[in-house]
């Protein structure tokens, strides 16, 4: 099993860097916690094969965590070979034929024994798994999508914003269903405790922010006055936010640009770099630096 794990990384990653190794070590140590703890509630399904499917979702999830590495190093180096592209949507594709493969596996154990088992552990694992892989994948095709247009795709953080949402919703639910079924049948999930608070916790912040977003946005152009072509080629057409170039921005009361939509990145309406004194001459309430 470790051979094929080995030659699954090499063939899709080649050799890993420093930073997929640091957080291959991070996660693995968390990850068999839980599963200790998860051992424990399904102490009667205790085998030798039941350590066998312990171990692969293991060796899975490690595959998940270099894909996600994978993929922000990516999204953050200017020139990527071809090739690169090619080996992480074939890496991505292929983990989420896995996912499905398990859980399909999973699901008609659960079927067939018509009563709880640990089936639902590794039901519940994977789905967790494959909805992460298509979220990452998403993320992908935003950032090629952005790329081909030259980083002029002003909406990307907004769908980004959205998909992040959407992809803790997802996530918060099916741990909330986890937890219930387990509760029902084998008691507290232990293991489960730290994953729910941390995506409720994930969830709360960004509804807190699509709201803050909203409130902002609502007024836009009566807030933000529109720059004009001379003030655009003057702050060389770069938002202050985010940095990327701009065909048409707003302008703060400072003077600074940033772009028309920018999502959940505006928390406030004061400058994000030293304007605070400029802020405060124009009325606005210095805020925490974005």
């Amino acid at each position: 099993m470790c051979v094929a794990w080995q030659l699954v990384k090499r063939i899709f990653l080649g050799s890993l860097r420093e930073a997929e190794v640091e957080r291959l070590n991070e996660q693995a140590w968390r990850e068999v916690v839980e599963i200790l703890f998860a051992v424990t509630i399904f102490r009667q399904d205790f085998s030798v094969s039941f350590l066998a499917m312990v171990t692969a979702l293991l060796l899975v999830k490690a595959l998940h965590w270099l894909a996600q590495k994978r993929v922000e190093y990516i999204e953050t180096t200017p020139s990527v070979p071809t090739v690169s592209h090619v080996r992480i949507v074939s890496f991505m594709v292929f983990l989420l034929a896995v996912d499905c493969l398990f859980l399909s596996n999973s699901l008609r154990s659960l079927i067939h024994k018509r009563e709880a088992s640990v089936a639902i552990f590794f039901s519940f694992e994977y789905m967790i798994l494959a909805t992460s892989i298509v979220s990452t994948f998403v993320k992908y095709i935003f950032y090629i999508s952005d790329m081909l247009m030259e980083g002029q795709w002003e909406k990307k953080a907004v769908y980004t914003f959205y998909l992040e949402l959407i992809s803790d919703l997802v996530h918060l639910s099916l741990y909330m269903l986890f937890f219930i079924a387990i509760f029902l049948n084998y008691g507290v999930p232990l293991h489960l405790i730290r994953e729910l608070y941390e995506t409720f916790r994930n969830f709360r912040i960004r509804i807190a922010d699509y709201v803050r977003y909203r409130k902002i946005t609502s007024n836009m152009n009566e807030r933000f006055p529109d720059a004009t072509a001379d003030e655009l080629i003057a702050s060389d057409a770069t938002c202050i936010i985010c940095r990327e170039e701009m065909t048409t921005a707003k302008k703060l009361l400072c003077g600074h640009l940033f772009h028309p939509l920018p999502a959940a990145e505006i928390s406030q309406t004061s400058c994000p770099i030293n304007c605070i004194e400029k802020d405060r001459k124009a009325g606005v309430e210095p805020a925490a630096h974005l």
